[in-house]
């Protein structure tokens, strides 16, 4: 799918979210979520490249920052923390389970959304896709035994580093054979930033496994 036909898609499910939280029936997202969520055990994580209303909106500030050269501030080094990571989803299975079990509505899901664009703001997008989204992080784990994946094609890639540093979510490592990029599927969001920048067309979406996986 093309990058045109990619962000058609992702506005649909955007008007989608809205709607929905207009309508008080924004739990219904979690449905969306969920397929998302089992299908990236077989395709990745198109959830996150092409239905999530965080990434979609996120990925405008992205533009806008690059077309006025506005630079943000880098990932705290205690964010890197597991503890931090895997507590924030604790946190977020939490207040879900609070919720279905009370019948109370919280407004989870536009909190989050809220708050994953106020800290793309600020900080580089990593700090939100990688390191604080609870759907990030369940969908890291899904993603990671993906049977579908974006990979660098060895015999065309010129070793650039582009696509390490077009990546949100620093999924993409200099490290592989010979200095080779390696994307690593558990993080990818399949946005295909680093495909749409590639100047030698050597990364594609393929079948099989990958070289490495980081959590």
């Amino acid at each position: 799918m093309g990058s045109k036909s990619r962000r058609a898609v992702q506005l649909i499910f955007l008007a989608a979210f809205v709607l929905l939280m207009v309508t008080g029936k924004i739990q219904l997202w979690m449905a969306v979520f969920l397929a998302g969520l089992i299908g990236a055990a077989f395709f990745g994580r198109f959830y996150c490249g092409y239905l999530c209303p965080i990434n979609t909106l996120t990925e405008g500030i992205d533009w806008l920052y690059q077309k006025m050269g506005i630079k943000r501030k880098d990932v705290p080094d205690w964010v890197k923390s597991k503890v931090v990571r895997y507590g924030v989803l604790l946190l977020f299975l939490g207040t879900m389970i609070i919720t279905l079990r009370t019948g109370r509505r919280l407004p989870v899901l536009p909190m989050l959304t809220v708050l994953g664009v106020l800290i793309t703001l600020i900080y580089v997008p990593s700090l939100w896709h990688r390191y604080l989204c609870p759907y990030g992080t369940l969908l890291n784990i899904t993603g990671s035994l993906s049977k579908y994946y974006w990979r660098v094609e060895e015999a065309d890639c010129k070793k650039c580093g582009i696509c390490e540093r077009v990546c949100p979510t620093e999924a993409v490592i200099m490290n592989g054979k010979q200095g080779y990029p390696v994307i690593d599927k558990g993080l990818c969001l399949e946005c295909t930033a680093c495909a749409e920048k590639c100047p030698s067309n050597s990364i594609i979406y393929t079948k099989g496994a990958p070289e490495t996986t980081r959590v």
